[in-house]
């Protein structure tokens, strides 16, 4: 038996107004998802080297995901039903943590305020759903929308590890932020903002 058996695998479908927040399957590796890495704004903010994916490759990284304590959920456009990006969830149900990292993969929906629409209804699975504590990540110092984010939404700094992350190009070495945010202070967050 594997370790992880004892855990359910989720199916994730969540309502976020004009968007949905669901689990991915395989179904959902397109050309177009393929292109993402393409762009030059996902490289540099993710320190990644620009290629361009295929098809096969997005089936593999999407079984990669047990859905059970490996978590990939789709944002998607209600619409229209277009995948606009994704959140990845490395979930500790022995210590209640998670990990997350999110990228919005279509150009034209960065800063559109897409990451704003579906942040009270992700954590909101996340912490009263799944009971999870608290919720951590990482960020790469220049990559000032994400910071900006976290702040904006309740996020704290627990650490900045200096040059802890070389750069794809060139000899150049990035900091590397640590940010958590727990059940406590996601609560107190949502409070202050209004959200019931």
């Amino acid at each position: 038996m594997k370790p992880t058996a004892k855990y359910p695998k989720r199916k994730v479908n969540i309502d976020c107004g004009e968007h949905i927040l669901r689990t991915v399957t395989t179904a959902d590796a397109t050309e177009r998802w393929a292109h993402w890495m393409e762009d030059v704004e996902a490289s540099e903010m993710l320190n990644a080297p620009r290629r361009t994916m295929t098809r096969d490759d997005l089936v593999v990284y999407i079984k990669s995901f047990d859905q059970r304590t490996k978590i990939l959920i789709g944002i998607f456009e209600k619409s229209s039903g277009l995948l606009l990006g994704f959140l990845r969830n490395d979930v500790n149900f022995e210590t209640n943590q998670f990990l997350v990292a999110m990228i919005i993969g279509e150009p034209a929906y960065r800063h559109s305020g897409v990451t704003n629409a579906v942040t009270v209804p992700f954590r909101t699975y996340f912490f009263e759903e799944l009971g999870m504590d608290a919720m951590l990540a990482t960020a790469l110092s220049h990559n000032k929308p994400i910071i900006h984010y976290l702040y904006a939404t309740g996020w704290t700094l627990d650490r900045t590890v200096p040059n802890a992350v070389k750069a794809h190009t060139g000899e150049g070495m990035f900091d590397l932020c640590f940010f958590s945010q727990t059940k406590e202070g996601w609560r107190a967050w949502k409070k202050m903002k209004g959200y019931s």
